[in-house]
């Protein structure tokens, strides 16, 4: 292994397949290598964009840079790949960081290993954990104390302020759910419709007022809201920050299935 000698460059139009090596599902990789070829004929992809990490065994890593800075780097390596050649990809990748932009690390596409990038000039600022939920497997019946509001009801305008998401605005084929404490006042907020992915289900689960939470509202909120859900869609995905306890609590209770960590990264200062 110590004995590798690693190399780092752009991709050619003959390497383009090189850029998606590691993906393990051939008919991704073919179906991304098409559109790769699609984008450099049409003039939307530059070749400076991308870079490939290889050695003696092939390709060890790559990345495909975003044209928006507000886009995270996200490469791909070997979960064998040394540190100092993770090092390596990722100083270049600093070097191409617009100022405020991140560097996503998901174990989708390689080890959620900090070190050789706080080597190179990351700092790790977060860390989120995203779910799926069959929703076919899903029958809770509906909360009978769950209302569908209107966002602009004075009431419900009052909780989002204090639930600290004032700026929320509905959102088209959303629903908006309250849900009641035991003295009858609305005390959870949260709101379900359609994600973008086909046949999948987006839920904001805005909140439980600080005097209302442990008395198991989040967690009736979120059946409540799968089920609604479930009337249209077959799956549900969401997430939340790996430290926000209560909401993976929730996750767990409602069946969901953890399928990603992700680590998000900044640029150190200097």
């Amino acid at each position: 292994m110590n004995s590798l000698t690693f190399t780092l460059e752009p991709a050619s139009a003959e390497t383009l397949a090189d850029l998606l090596a590691l993906l393990t599902d051939r008919v991704k990789a073919a179906a991304g290598l098409r559109d790769l070829e699609e984008r450099l004929a049409g003039g939307k992809l530059a070749l400076a964009q991308t870079l490939i990490l290889r050695s003696e065994r092939g390709v060890e890593g790559s990345i495909i840079l975003p044209d928006h800075p507000r886009i995270p780097l996200i490469p791909t390596y070997r979960a064998d790949t040394p540190p100092d050649a993770v090092t390596t990809l990722a100083r270049a990748l600093r070097e191409r960081a617009a100022p405020q932009q991140q560097l996503l690390l998901t174990n989708a596409c390689a080890p959620l290993e900090p070190a050789p990038l706080e080597v190179a000039g990351w700092q790790l600022d977060s860390q989120y954990m995203t779910y799926a939920t069959d929703l076919s497997a899903h029958p809770a019946p509906p909360d009978a104390l769950a209302q569908a509001v209107d966002a602009d009801r004075p009431d419900i305008r009052a909780l989002l302020e204090r639930l600290g998401r004032a700026e929320w605005s509905f959102k088209e084929d959303w629903t908006l759910i309250a849900l009641p404490d035991a003295s009858g006042s609305m005390a959870a907020l949260g709101a379900v419709g359609p994600s973008g992915r086909p046949d999948w289900a987006s839920i904001d689960l805005i909140g439980v007022q600080p005097q209302a939470r442990g008395q198991g509202l989040g967690t009736r909120l979120h059946a409540h809201l799968l089920g609604l859900a479930a009337q249209e869609f077959a799956h549900h995905g969401g997430g939340t920050g790996a430290d926000n306890q209560a909401m993976r609590r929730i996750f767990a209770k409602s069946g969901s299935r953890h399928t990603d960590t992700q680590m998000y990264f900044k640029l150190a200062e200097n």
